[in-house]
């Protein structure tokens, strides 16, 4: 049997092509109550899928392993493109050079300056938050925030300050409320700080 190569012309044309199949046929629809993040500097997100070969490349570079490819929840025209989940890890933007947009072989990964990073904004649901639900001591997202985006008032509830927030997710990933987090971060524009969310994902 003849080994099968392609030839980088070759390879983007597929990958083209698969998108606007994926496009055409997106028949799946996606789910209300799951959040669809996306790699800092992808946050134009019909770019992003259009653009976008569904290589894997991106989620392979991931310093912390941070990305996984949308599943067929999030519906057919997203399938395949790259999910930041913050139940894996945090995303470390400022010190993995930004690995992603440097692995995208079509630049659908652009890479803004850190201070410019906005994957999304976290918020609080009050009804699972330790500390606010059960008035008990709880400062874990507090302590893990780097960006001073979680402030604490004076009977020790978190509350996140949107305009700090990176949506780095290591408050959402630290957060030892079981089974789900009381932090969760939303896309961009979604996120309200009971935890409660408006828009699409």
């Amino acid at each position: 049997m003849r080994d099968l190569k392609i030839g980088r012309r070759d390879f983007l044309a597929l990958g083209v092509t698969g998108s606007a199949a994926l496009l055409t046929y997106g028949l799946v629809r996606e789910k209300g109550g799951t959040v669809l993040l996306r790699p800092p500097g992808a946050q134009d997100e019909a770019a992003f899928t259009t653009r976008c070969l569904r290589c894997g490349e991106c989620v392979r570079a991931c310093l912390t392993q941070c990305l996984e490819p949308a599943s067929k929840e999030f519906g057919t025209t997203k399938l395949w493109t790259p999910r930041f989940n913050p139940a894996l890890a945090k995303c470390e933007f400022e010190l993995c050079g930004r690995a992603c947009a440097e692995a995208c072989p079509v630049e659908a990964i652009r890479k803004p300056a850190d201070e410019e990073v906005r994957i999304g904004t976290a918020a609080v649901n009050r009804a699972k938050c330790i500390a606010w639900n059960e008035g008990k001591d709880c400062l874990v997202c507090y302590e893990r925030c780097s960006y001073g985006a979680i402030e604490i008032d004076s009977r020790g509830r978190p509350r996140v300050i949107a305009d700090k927030c990176t949506g780095c997710g290591a408050c959402q990933n630290t957060c030892v409320t079981c089974p789900d987090p009381a932090i969760v971060v939303y896309p961009p524009g979604t996120a309200t700080e009971s935890g409660g969310r408006h828009g699409n994902s």
